[in-house]
């Protein structure tokens, strides 16, 4: 490449975006790689002009590299590791000619060394810009694809094309440190906190392996290496000895734990395996150890429900139940209820299955079904403990609830959790279990419902104006011209959402629906009867907050019912 002048630099720099305050000291030295990531660094220049203006100046292509424009030939010539090193992407091959995408043409010592490797004569460089770039390789070549080629370089020649899991899994530890399978390990869950992740699944299939992310509450599959199915057993034996399961059991479900650190917070990461007709499949869940803000703030609540909420949690007995599925945010909210009347003169114990943060000044209790620690009994012996406030994670039976209603009876504020789509579904539910209609009515204070949406990308959500037949079918103001539409960028992954939050049904137990609990009454009578008396529901939340620009009326409908 040819040296560049003073005044060519400084043309560059500022067609790229750059201010002339700040593209002084980009000035010192020659273009090279080291100036090229100091220019990208520096965060002083827009990238995509920079790649755009560089193509110009050098009379070289520009080209925001797709899938399609990949030759699969060539990527198995150049081996990741080199690609991930020198931060190149294999295009086509034209004759003696091979086209190599890039954000840095300087970068010699790569041209000569992809020459070798491909036998061509000539490198033509293409240039893209870096986040680009970088985003399609992890795309093209899947995670921990910058050490795949030596990972199964050494399994295969350690044991060829045999694929028997026990000789695949006693041996982890003898690979090399640098290219191991713990490192691809670490790697995918590396990968998965960068992108939020709540849960990891690694699945077997006929004849590949696939790796998804929940994020967001959505299953996104993610980019994997070629031919990862060879090192299945290995994989599934790595997670196995990190969560200390036994790895020589396969036909039987797992459970575990592992302890990981990420650029220095703790996570903790439950692990569960079950078998499948193609192998074993690994879950992980992700949950971050470090101090976690709770309280009523961090629920996003409207001004009626925070305080029809805080005049529930200071009640000085009763039952407060959360219903939803799993998955929904109950147990994020119990924790903010908790920590909102967390003080020094009450005593607050909880049993919880898992225990899945910490909360100062509680006294929480992990259910060991193994030795016989369930929530009937630990519940039973928290009694004894002097408590003021309970929370049971979940009313799973007919003993536990007996117990809870108990509790309440006697002077004590109970939270918990059952597994009903609405908030009147929970009385049903308890009456179902057995619980006597005259119980129901005088102990429980409240019954909520929660879903969690996904929030609307700040970055890229744009107004829209929908059909007025659409928003009157949906009983909306037909004139209402609040609402945002997801629309999708690099922040949000092309989804236009980012992030989640909680929509509620908050439906206290008035006076009128006492009468008809104790009459019996069948479940849509209560939901009636609760709308009436002025219940939310949780697609009448959901669209308040969709008009408020949180999120989207689409991600409304889809998390709630057609008769909410």
């Amino acid at each position: 490449m040819p040296a560049l002048g003073h005044d060519t630099l400084a043309r560059l720099l500022l067609e790229s975006g750059c201010q002339i305050d700040q593209a002084t000291p980009l000035l010192t030295g020659q273009p090279g790689r080291q100036w090229i990531g100091k220019v990208l660094d520096s965060g002083q220049v827009d990238e995509t002009r920079f790649a755009k203006a560089l193509a110009d100046l050098l009379a070289l292509d520009y080209l925001e590299v797709a899938e399609a424009d990949v030759d699969p030939a060539l990527l198995e010539v150049l081996p990741s590791r080199f690609a991930f090193q020198h931060h190149l992407l294999p295009l086509t091959r034209e004759g003696n000619t091979v086209r190599l995408a890039c954000y840095d043409p300087f970068n010699e010592p790569a041209a000569r060394i992809a020459r070798q490797l491909t036998g061509a004569q000539s490198i033509r460089w293409v240039i893209t810009p870096r986040l680009h770039l970088l985003k399609m390789m992890k795309q093209i070549y899947g995670v921990g694809g910058d050490t795949f080629d030596e990972i199964l370089r050494s399994h295969l020649s350690r044991f060829g094309d045999n694929q028997d899991e026990q000789a695949a899994g006693t041996d982890l530890d003898a690979s090399d440190e640098e290219a191991s399978v713990s490192r691809f390990v670490n790697q995918v869950i590396r990968e998965a906190i960068r992108e939020r992740a709540t849960d990891i699944h690694i699945e077997p299939l006929e004849s590949d392996i696939r790796i998804r992310y929940r994020i967001d509450g959505m299953l996104q599959e993610v980019a994997v290496p070629k031919q990862l199915r060879v090192l299945q057993s290995a994989i599934i034996a790595r997670v196995k000895v990190m969560a200390r399961m036994d790895i020589a059991e396969r036909r039987l479900p797992q459970d575990g734990r592992i302890g990981f650190a990420s650029e220095g917070f703790p996570l903790d990461v439950r692990v569960s395996t079950i078998p499948t007709v193609h192998g074993e499949s690994v879950s992980l869940r992700l949950l971050s150890r470090q101090d976690q803000a709770f309280g009523l703030s961090r629920l996003n609540l409207f001004q009626d429900q925070e305080q029809l909420i805080a005049k529930l949690l200071f009640q000085p007995n009763g039952i407060i139940l959360l219903t939803g599925p799993t998955g929904c945010g109950k147990s994020t909210s119990l924790y903010c209820f908790l920590t909102e009347i967390n003080s020094v003169e009450r005593r607050i114990i909880t049993i919880e299955e898992p225990v899945e943060y910490r909360l100062p000044g509680v006294m929480q209790i992990e259910v060991r079904s193994d030795i016989g620690l369930t929530f009937a009994q630990g519940l039973r012996h928290i009694l004894r403990q002097d408590p003021n406030v309970i929370m049971v994670g979940e009313i799973r039976d007919l003993e536990t609830a007996e117990i809870a209603v108990r509790s309440a009876m006697t002077g004590h504020l109970v939270f918990s959790t059952l597994h009903t789509n609405d908030a009147v579904g929970g009385i049903t539910r308890l009456l179902d279990m057995g619980i006597e209609p005259f119980l129901v009515a005088s102990v429980v204070r409240a019954f909520m419902a929660q879903r969690l949406v996904r929030s609307l990308c700040n970055t890229c959500k744009k107004p829209h104006a929908y059909d007025a037949l659409y928003l009157k079918s949906l009983g909306l103001d037909p004139d209402d011209e609040r609402y945002r539409q997801a629309n999708g960028c690099e922040e949000c992954r092309q989804t236009g959402y980012h992030g989640r939050l909680p929509i509620f049904e908050v439906c206290p137990l008035t006076e009128g629906l006492r009468h008809l609990v104790v009459e019996r009454a069948s479940g849509s009578h209560l939901k009636d009867a609760a709308v009436k008396e002025g219940l939310y529901t949780l697609r009448d939340d959901g669209f308040r907050r969709a008009a408020e620009g949180w999120t989207s009326l689409e991600e409304v409908l889809r998390v709630t019912h057609l008769e909410d």
